[in-house]
């Protein structure tokens, strides 16, 4: 039993040589196939290094670049070398210059040994079994691919799109079953034979070259015409991430990647020292043998990283994960939390109330222009974020969701206005973490005349806060809201300010305290001179409807509820 290791290789090659060395050293026969953009000098140092070895060689060099046909020309061409150099070769195993073996070379043979008559090949069938991560699919093939996708990218994407609104459909050869998987494949020598001498091979290649990432499909649909007996399996461990991109291994994956069962792992970072000196020169890690740590299966780690990269972690948004605008899978904060509207300009000390009821972070005005209110006035909350306005206002968004993720052991609360700040009002909007109760009309509470103002200052300091407190009342009821809105108007709470302050409580979390004070309410503000400033509104031609509180309202004080104008979950 004879095994042969084909080598594609692109860069890196110290060690490539390393990988050489190591399956020589243990009588295999192995092909190596270098890019030919690969730098001349390195390559040339590379195949003096090897060239003492007797049972190494080089295949032809030729250009591959990724998706096109000469990728799998290449692999296709230095299996034929290998075999036709060595005749006593009976398996054929293709791996990149970035694999390492993950167990002792001699199980690959002992494994072998046992399966003489049989192929390893990932070969799943196009439409039926689903393979791809992400992009093309059944148009790999039934289109015409004569771009490059990675330096012709602008003319890949329209011909791809022109070729659909022309609706073309390339035919598939009669006969052929196409398939798709894993490009490292493990072929005995009779297999291999076979497709290299399949008399329709000129017509195959015909079809494959138009195609597109066809080392992925070619071998994988050729096994299913000329193969004994195969396995839909791969030898070789490879991961790749949403968008197809192969996964990396780094040393801190050692103990990952000892518990896998395949034979070959891809693919692996060329400085990743530890990793080299464990699986090809046996040198055991020292962190990795102190760590003692539940490792997990290569699987489930694969799997968290992909869930991390196209969900993160809700309300983590850093350097290395930024999702764009609009990227709707990444909650923007990490839990919920209560937001207030108008509430601070009806009753004193909302603050310690909500504090008294499990709040653990109970903030003022966030927003307010100039001053940054934390919770129990501190001037620095976790995060190091600092109570300066000109780091809020830097990116206010930022601030709040930075805030709330670095706070996330605890629940919050703020007070704001729809005149504090119009970005962040769209965002908590659209934020389903948000729950919002807002009070109607009580802005015009904060429009006390200041000492010596004009009437025409008034008036346009009060009808620019109208419009923007109307703006901000249209997009609670916005199609676009996620937030969980529930409204109450200034006349409902200046008749039973109780129900409006409880109403909050059944969005707080459950605490002792919340039951040991659930009798108590926020006192109104006794400072409300609400005739003059209706006056003073009419004057200025500013409805005043939501000072007409009737006594009949007062009568009915228990029968007055929230507006519920969007729950969670709705």
């Amino acid at each position: 039993m004879t095994v042969g290791i084909c080598i594609l290789a692109h860069s890196h090659l110290y060690r490539v040589e390393q990988l050489v060395h190591h399956f020589a050293a243990r009588d295999f026969r192995v092909a190596v196939h270098v890019d030919s953009a690969t730098d001349q000098d390195e390559f040339d140092t590379f195949a003096a290094a090897v060239s003492d070895l007797p049972n190494v060689v080089l295949a032809p060099r030729q250009r591959c670049e990724w998706g096109t046909f000469a990728l799998h020309a290449a692999a296709l061409d230095t299996a034929e070398v290998l075999i036709d150099r060595f005749p006593e070769v009976s398996h054929v195993s293709l791996i990149s210059g970035s694999c390492l073996p993950m167990r002792p070379v001699e199980e690959l043979q002992a494994f072998l040994a046992k399966h003489p008559n049989t192929d390893f090949v990932e070969s799943k069938r196009l439409g039926q079994d689903r393979w791809v991560q992400e992009g093309l699919e059944e148009e790999r093939f039934t289109l015409y691919h004569p771009f490059k996708w990675r330096r012709q990218r602008l003319a890949f994407d329209l011909s791809v799109e022109l070729q659909r609104k022309l609706r073309v459909k390339r035919r598939v050869p009669e006969g052929l079953e196409l398939a798709m998987g894993s490009q490292w494949w493990t072929l005995t020598r009779r297999t291999l034979r076979r497709i290299i001498n399949d008399p329709r091979r000129a017509e195959w290649e015909r079809f494959f070259k138009r195609a597109w990432i066809v080392d992925e499909a070619y071998v994988q649909t050729m096994v299913r015409r000329h193969s004994l007996d195969w396995q839909d399996v791969s030898l070789t461990l490879t991961e790749f991430d949403p968008q197809g991109k192969p996964f990396t291994f780094y040393d801190d994956h050692s103990q990952i990647l000892a518990k896998t069962n395949k034979f070959f792992a891809r693919k692996i970072w060329h400085g990743a020292n530890a990793l080299y000196n464990r699986y090809l020169f046996g040198a055991e890690p020292l962190a990795a043998a102190r760590r003692q740590d539940a490792i997990p299966e290569v699987a489930a780690m694969v799997e968290t990283g992909r869930e991390r990269r196209c969900r993160g972690r809700a309300g983590l948004l850093s350097q290395s994960r930024f999702p764009c605008r609009g990227f709707e899978d990444q909650h923007a904060t990490p839990n919920r939390y209560l937001v207030l509207n108008g509430y601070d300009f009806v009753f004193g000390g909302m603050e310690q109330w909500l504090h008294a009821r499990g709040v653990d972070y109970a903030h003022g005005r966030l927003f307010r222009q100039g001053r940054v209110e934390f919770a129990h006035d501190r001037s620095v909350m976790p995060g190091a974020l600092t109570a300066d306005p000109r780091v809020r206002d830097w990116h206010p968004v930022q601030f709040l969701t930075n805030l709330l993720y670095q706070g996330r052991d605890g629940f919050h609360s703020f007070q704001f206005t729809a005149s504090d700040n119009r970005p962040v009002s769209k965002f908590i909007l659209k934020d389903p973490n948000a729950v919002i109760f807002s009070i109607s009309g009580a802005w015009m509470l904060d429009l006390l005349p200041s000492m010596g103002e004009e009437q025409d200052a008034f008036r346009r300091r009060a009808q620019h806060l109208q419009r923007v407190e109307q703006k901000f009342e249209q997009a609670l009821t916005a199609e676009t809201t996620r937030a969980s809105v529930y409204q109450f108007t200034l006349e409902d709470v200046l008749a039973a300010p109780a129900v409006a302050a409880h109403a909050i409580e059944t969005m707080l979390p459950a605490t002792e305290k919340v039951v040991s004070m659930m009798n108590a309410t926020p006192q109104v503000h006794g400072n409300l001179k609400i005739d003059a400033l209706r006056d003073r509104l009419h004057s200025a031609g500013i409805a005043t409807d939501s000072f007409n509180v009737l006594p009949s309202r007062v009568a009915k004080s228990q029968q007055i509820m929230p507006r519920v104008l969007r729950e969670m979950g709705k």
